[in-house]
Order: C-alpha cells, then structure tokens, then sequence
C-alpha cells in the first residue's frame, strides 16, 4: 500500500530489496530546499490507526474525517473500500503548512515510513515475509545528509512498530482476502460491516454498547472494560471481531 510522488520517466523506488540491518543515510528538516516537496503530489492510503490518531487530533468523529477528508478507492488486487487521503487543488497534504506538517506527531504510517517502502510476500506457495525498499526521488536532498540509519532504527524513531502492532488484524484480513478470495467481490452487507470494524470506532462503539451486541457475541468482561476505557483497545477489538465475521476466526456467537 505504499504509494509516493512520482516523477515522469523516472521510477523513485530503487530495485533493491533491504532487510532490518540494512543502512542508508537520511535526514529531513526545515533547513533543506526541498522541505515539503514531498508533501505534494502524493497519494496516501489511511490505515484504520492513521484514522484514529487524526480524527482525535482534528477533534471529531471518525464519520466526520472520513467525509471531510478522504476518498473511497477500491483496490484491484483485494475488491475491498480503502480510504485516501484527500489532496488540494493544487496536489498538496491538506495538513502541509509553512513550518511542515501540522500534525506531524499523529502523520499517517505512509509518511512515517518514507523514504523507505515496505513490501509484503505472502502466498500459499512460496515463503511468507517482509522487505523493504528505498524511495529515493530525484528533488529529495535528505539523501546528501550524514545522519545513518538502518531500516529497524528508522522504524523505531517514526513510531512504525505501535502502528504495525495495532493495524496487525487488519492487515492480516486485507491479506487474507487477497490471498483467499481476491476475485470475489464482497456483497454490501460484507462491505458496511468491513467499513464498521476497520475505520470508524465512534459508530462500531455504539454498535457494541448501544445494540444487543454484546447479547450476540460472547465477550469477557474484562474486554468490555477495555474496550469502554481505551479507544485502542477498542480499534484492535474491531479488527479481531471483524476476523472472525469474515473469517469465523474470533469471537463466537452465543449459543
């Protein structure tokens, strides 16, 4: 899902597959001509965490996020709804400013990884595992900065690992219905019910404790209170309970 800038004729994305250990030198800030550049043009995929985080930032709603600042696609290789970013009129991160990102401590898990990608194999043949790659675009000059990394200390520094823990679920189920079902398009109901558990935990709150939810589906009472008192807990629970309504991987209707 790793989506940047493009340049004409010119492929940013070095065809070199990197490992954790991996190093490479970069740095980005205020100082540099092309700061912000890479805010512009771009497409970026949300994941339901990204969601989270901004719509908490923002100070509304997941519903209200969704409508004011996204767009539904619908990926090819899966038949499911992602959401994207919404651009302004001139391509731009509508939370680029003067000084950079406006809410650069809640910026989504496309821009913490930039300017390196993450690449997923996985199938029923061959070797599961992850790779990474170097985006490496023409106007970028962090590249020319001394600062070296390596690809798990950059992971570390930008937050990715709490954002790849809490989104595990979900991958998992974007992953799986690739794998298991990808030319099957999901019906409507399928369709609300992944768009519920995925991306909007204000509504899939009330559908928990507002419904007979919690009547249908065998939930301990620690988990209840979790998911009452923590709005993580509560994302993480979605995409277990989402699992298993897709999957039959999770949690039980009672008997």
């Amino acid at each position: 899902m790793e989506e940047t800038s493009k340049q004409p004729g010119k492929n940013p994305i070095e065809p070199v597959r990197m490992n954790p250990d991996s190093k490479f030198r970069f740095s980005c800030h205020e100082g540099l001509e092309c700061f912000r550049e890479c805010c512009g043009k771009i497409t970026i995929f949300l994941t339901p965490y990204d969601v989270l985080r901004i719509k908490n930032r923002l100070g509304i709603t997941s519903a209200e996020f969704l409508s004011l600042y996204t767009r539904i696609v619908d990926l090819k290789s899966t038949k499911l709804p992602f959401f994207l970013l919404n651009v302004t009129e001139d391509g731009k991160c509508p939370f680029v400013g003067e000084g950079g990102c406006n809410i650069y401590a809640d910026r989504p898990l496309v821009c913490r990884y930039y300017p390196i990608g993450l690449g997923v194999l996985k199938s029923t043949e061959e070797e599961s595992g992850d790779f990474y790659f170097r985006i490496k675009e023409p106007f970028c000059k962090g590249f020319e900065e001394d600062k070296e990394w390596t690809v798990r200390q950059w992971r570390e520094s930008q937050e990715i690992d709490r954002y790849d823990f809490i989104n595990k679920n979900w991958f998992e189920i974007v992953l799986n219905k690739k794998l298991l079902a990808g030319d099957v398009e999901p019906d409507e109901k399928s369709q609300r019910l992944y768009m519920l558990g995925s991306f909007d935990t204000d509504s899939f709150r009330n559908f928990v404790f507002e419904s007979r939810f919690l009547d249908l589906y065998d939930v301990d009472e620690v988990t209840i209170e979790m998911i009452k008192e923590d709005e993580v807990e509560l994302l993480k629970f979605a995409h277990k309970w989402l699992k298993g309504v897709l999957f039959g991987e999770y949690v039980y209707p009672r008997r």
